[in-house]
């Protein structure tokens, strides 16, 4: 029973706090356009990361810095791209934003969701590393069913969230509310985007 409190509770807390995937997750909703997509490939990145973690990945990521470190500038790249793209939205009656979303979104969804996922060294930690290294900690008999019940956190999250905001969807897109919420994705991913260059500086002084 510790097990799957202990699995649970640390998934939720991995998942629960506002990020880039929330917000994008909840966006697609609010726009109905792939939302459930959106929460798919999420769960299946976390499913991906802590089984990785769990099963020993903590060690890969340590013996190759170098890998991480090309990992970090791609990742700022693009969320500084991405976030560019999404201020000129900003600007755009809210008729012309959703219409421009609908014809380009799919692409540019699979695009941000793998930036801010597997682009980003602080879900690498979070994964692979912490719930990794407390993982180990646990008889290897029990280990996968710990990285189970932690993704299982990750399921009931994200589909409840796609499936809130799509819900909520007439709400939601209201100008004002979609305005806040397409600023609130643009502040969030520019923050990404610092922290991370933050950390690729550090680690270039580290390794260069």
């Amino acid at each position: 029973m510790s097990v799957f409190v202990q699995g649970f509770a640390l998934g939720a807390a991995l998942i629960l706090p506002i990020g880039p995937q929330n917000t994008i997750v909840l966006r697609q909703g609010m726009l109905r356009r792939y939302a459930f997509l959106a929460a798919t490939y999420c769960v299946i990145s976390d499913m991906l990361l802590i089984t990785t973690g769990v099963l020993g990945g903590a060690a890969f990521l340590q013996r190759y810095p170098l890998l991480m470190l090309a990992m970090t500038w791609m990742g700022v790249v693009f969320l500084l791209w991405y976030s560019y793209e999404l201020i000129k939205t900003l600007y755009q009656p809210i008729s012309a934003e959703v219409e421009g979303v609908a014809v380009n979104s799919l692409s540019q969804l699979l695009l941000t969701l793998t930036a801010v996922t597997w682009l980003n060294p602080h879900v690498h930690l979070d994964t692979l590393v912490l719930l990794g290294s407390l993982g180990s900690q646990i008889p290897a008999e029990l280990r996968l069913t710990f990285a189970a019940v932690a993704i299982s956190a990750s399921i009931v999250w994200f589909y409840l969230l796609s499936s809130i905001s799509s819900l909520l969807s007439a709400k939601l897109m209201q100008p004002r509310i979609q305005k806040v919420i397409s600023l609130t994705v643009v502040i969030l991913l520019l923050t990404l985007a610092f922290r991370l260059a933050t950390e690729g500086v550090l680690m270039w002084q580290h390794y260069g």
